[in-house]
């Protein structure tokens, strides 16, 4: 039962899918975190459904795009990119560490987080048609479906380096999800990972291996980039590396559909 309380409040916190309600103790509260990607494997089976609708019905190329796109978005509520908006805000500030947290913490929006998203979107549209359209051209749904293994992957790595990395702030949002999370949590997180990368290796193993080589070094630049502008990560850089991780390994994919 309380493994069940734990991944209820998981997608409770990070999600939009309804959950029972109950009273939460610490207990479940802290492990919350190692179940993020078992929402990322809701996105991809979603995304599969979606998916097979389309190629069924011969939806056009575009809004088969489109409705991969708004799967994820409708699935989280749009969680994870307010933190990448948060976060370009304090990057394009070029104010030091301290200013850069409190201008994370700040509501309001600012020009480069919109102008950062709208770049944002471009490329994963733009990524994901040319994914697409490989599958509709090529009659091959191999490379399509292995992106979907994205979603857990890039939430395991999330669970992971909010874990393990230094945090920028002792309060705040990812420092009480993570302060009490032990080795059962990186080890849920590690196999869960584990599971996604062989899930996309087992699609397409050229594009899984570029897919998870492209993850790995950005969880390199994603700790280099916390530690040189913030000290450490927050729950806004998390939703960054959520977005950013996803965006990138879709483009990747794009690029390796490209070349191929």
């Amino acid at each position: 039962m309380s493994l069940l309380k734990s991944i209820a409040i998981s997608f409770s916190l990070y999600s939009k899918i309804p959950m029972p309600v109950f009273e939460w103790d610490e207990d479940n509260y802290k492990h919350a975190i190692a179940f993020l990607p078992l929402i990322g494997a809701v996105i991809g089976l979603i995304s599969y459904l979606v998916a097979a609708f389309c190629k069924s019905f011969e939806v056009p190329v575009f809004v088969f795009t489109v409705l991969l796109t708004l799967v994820p978005l409708f699935v989280t509520g749009g969680f994870h990119f307010d933190g990448f908006m948060d976060v370009q805000d304090a990057l394009h500030s070029y104010q030091p560490k301290e200013k850069k947290l409190e201008i994370m913490k700040d509501p309001h929006i600012g020009a480069f987080a919109v102008i950062s998203a709208g770049g944002f979107l471009l490329i994963w549209l733009s990524s994901m048609y040319m994914i697409v359209l490989e599958a509709f051209v090529t009659g091959n749904n191999s490379i399509l479906f292995a992106t979907l293994g994205i979603y857990p992957l890039v939430r395991a790595l999330c669970g992971l380096t909010s874990i393990l990395f230094e945090n920028a702030k002792k309060e705040g949002m990812l420092s009480v999800e993570t302060g009490k999370s032990g080795k059962s949590d990186i080890c849920i997180l590690s196999v869960e990972g584990i599971l996604a990368a062989a899930y996309m290796l087992w699609m397409s193993p050229l594009a899984g291996v570029l897919m998870i080589l492209a993850a790995l070094l950005f969880v390199a630049f994603y700790r280099h980039l916390c530690l040189k502008n913030f000290g450490g990560v927050t729950g806004d850089t998390a939703g960054f590396f959520v977005s950013c991780a996803e965006v990138t390994l879709l483009a990747t994919t794009a690029l390796f559909c490209i070349i191929l």
